[in-house]
């Protein structure tokens, strides 16, 4: 079976590459990126999710795809890359007769599970539901609707902000300006899962979900993990809602603090889900414990820490 992965040099797709190394895989990269990232050995092909041609020649020898690539931060390309192109995509599927499709998706573009409306992000991945599953294809669809993802290879740092503050203080206390939420999983449930939908071709839909976690739990668990020696200590929300935002607001009033209390009550929340949906997934799990310890470890590999 030979798979061709889009996103190949993303954080997903490297922990993929890496972990499929004994399979024939082909790294799909946009014309002139850098492909040093990836594992030795991998082939790769140039292609964009803008330009059909290309994507038809991507096919060549293909049995299977596994879709990661995605805008995440350009707002002006989401809609555009991460509908239209994977619209493309399956087109250039269909046409080279691939087996079977596996799409990366988001825990918000789920049926079960409200999506934020406001997120651009989560609007472009529901937009590919019916794409996927409101119409018949000649291959195989299988969809994974991951939490909150950490692990090793997070090149770009998209859970530094979550260990940086730990690392560089002696004392922090939440819930600081948020009351955040969290449901985390290991990168490895996601590659393991991928590699599940190709092996036993399992179609449909598929959460990828941790247990839901306070702040504490999380920032507690970075702070014994990560350099120095920070302490977490937690203030109940309760606590930030009738004493620590009265107080902000009197001293804003008079002059002493530059802002008021309102900050205290935001939640910040990081791929939670109702209850009956938590600890899912096609896979055995790995522990949300050893996902944040790997990201440290790998982060302190790398010397940002």
């Amino acid at each position: 079976m030979t798979v061709l992965v889009t996103g190949a040099t993303g954080f997903i797709g490297l922990n993929l590459l890496h972990a499929m190394a004994d399979r024939e895989t082909v790294a799909m990269v946009r014309p002139g990126a850098s492909t040093a990232r990836l594992p030795d050995g991998v082939d790769t092909v140039e292609a964009d999710l803008s330009d059909p041609g290309s994507l038809a020649a991507a096919m060549d020898g293909v049995d299977s795809v596994v879709h990661l690539a995605a805008a995440v931060y350009a707002q002006s390309e989401m809609q555009r890359t991460n509908a239209g192109g994977t619209q493309r995509l399956v087109d250039a599927a269909a046409n080279a007769d691939v087996e079977t499709f596996v799409f990366l998706s988001t825990v918000g573009a789920h049926p079960e599970v409200p999506a934020d409306t406001d997120s651009p992000y989560q609007r472009s991945k529901v937009a590919v539901e019916d794409l996927l599953f409101g119409q018949a294809h000649p291959f195989d669809v299988a969809a994974l609707y991951p939490t909150y993802i950490c692990g090793p290879r997070d090149y770009r740092l998209t859970r530094y902000e979550h260990v940086r503050p730990i690392a560089a203080n002696r004392v922090l206390v939440p819930p600081l300006y948020t009351y955040d939420e969290y449901n985390v999983v290991h990168v490895d449930d996601v590659t393991a899962s991928i590699e599940h939908c190709l092996d036993e071709r399992a179609t449909g839909r598929h959460l990828i979900t941790g247990p839901n976690l306070s702040n504490r739990q999380v920032l507690g668990t970075i702070a014994r993990h990560a350099p120095g020696n920070c302490r977490v200590v937690g203030v109940p929300y309760g606590v930030t809602r009738w004493v620590v935002k009265p107080t902000l607001d009197l001293l804003h009033r008079v002059g002493v603090s530059p802002v008021p209390g309102d900050g205290f009550l935001e939640r910040g929340d990081f791929g939670t889900v109702r209850e009956d949906l938590t600890e899912q997934a096609p896979v055995r799990q790995r522990s949300w414990q050893s996902a944040l310890t790997e990201t440290i470890d790998w982060y302190e590999s790398v010397g940002v820490l």
